[in-house]
């Protein structure tokens, strides 16, 4: 009855008219169970430079993927062109998707013992401000990469098929889960409704990152962008139940 009343909600606000009675019941009849993801497989790949970097000034090899040496200070803008991948020393093909999220956390530390404001304190006033940039800039590579929705929105955009906040979710099957799941939450009177909620949508998630590391992987963008949209959605409803009992919002 709640799948059936939202549904009719949903129609009525998006002016369309309502089927059958009989085509409703076949709708929003059961859908089979979900299993949720446990783990997924540890297929990370990491930078295959065959060849280490050196410092242009004193030869040195450079201890990171930046054109940084803490020999000699020498330091030098980073190209538009590099990747967040390759400044967090991981590799942007063969799937930007697939990340060791530990693994760039411990290149930050790596890149940070060398560009970190501090370590320029007393150099020349340009090469403060370029380590500053750095700093910067690779603290939003591991901002970007570390979370899921936040990665494939960058690859998106790297790729040319940058979202717009505009971005209608237009898979009607899923948008009644989420009407239904906010629904749910909004009228939750317990943790553990909240936990049902949160798990069936966990299962939901963990679906669509198993297709966007496939298409991601394959270079279907277009196709990539539509996953990410549903994606956002459904890291909405587990936004909205973490922070349960608070009001929940329509996305």
């Amino acid at each position: 009855m709640l799948r059936l009343r939202v549904y009719t909600s949903f129609c009525a606000r998006a002016r369309v008219p309502l089927p059958s009675a009989a085509g409703t019941r076949l709708a929003l009849q059961h859908r089979p169970h979900r299993t949720t993801l446990i783990g997924s497989p540890a297929r990370y790949y990491s930078n295959t430079s065959s060849s280490p970097r050196t410092c242009p000034s004193c030869a040195t090899p450079l201890p990171t993927a930046l054109p940084v040496c803490p020999k000699c200070s020498y330091i030098a803008p980073l190209s538009e062109s590099m990747s967040y991948h390759e400044m967090l020393g991981t590799s942007y093909e063969p799937n930007p998707f697939v990340v060791d999220v530990p693994q760039i956390k411990n290149e930050l530390r790596a890149v940070q013992a060398v560009v970190h404001p501090d370590r320029w304190v007393g150099k020349p006033p340009e090469k403060q401000a370029l380590a500053a940039a750095m700093s910067s800039r690779v603290n939003e590579a591991l901002h970007k990469l570390s979370n899921p929705l936040r990665r494939v929105e960058y690859i998106l955009a790297r790729e040319g098929y940058a979202g717009e906040e505009t971005d209608k979710l237009d898979d009607m099957g899923l948008l009644m889960d989420i009407m239904e799941a906010r629904e749910g939450l909004a009228n939750a009177e317990s943790a553990e409704e909240v936990a049902e909620i949160r798990a069936e949508n966990d299962a939901k998630i963990q679906e669509i990152l198993r297709e966007i590391e496939q298409l991601a992987g394959a270079k279907d963008w277009e196709a990539l962008r539509t996953a990410a949209i549903k994606l956002k959605y459904l890291q909405g409803i587990e936004s909205a139940a973490a922070a349960w009992p608070a009001v929940v919002h329509d996305h």
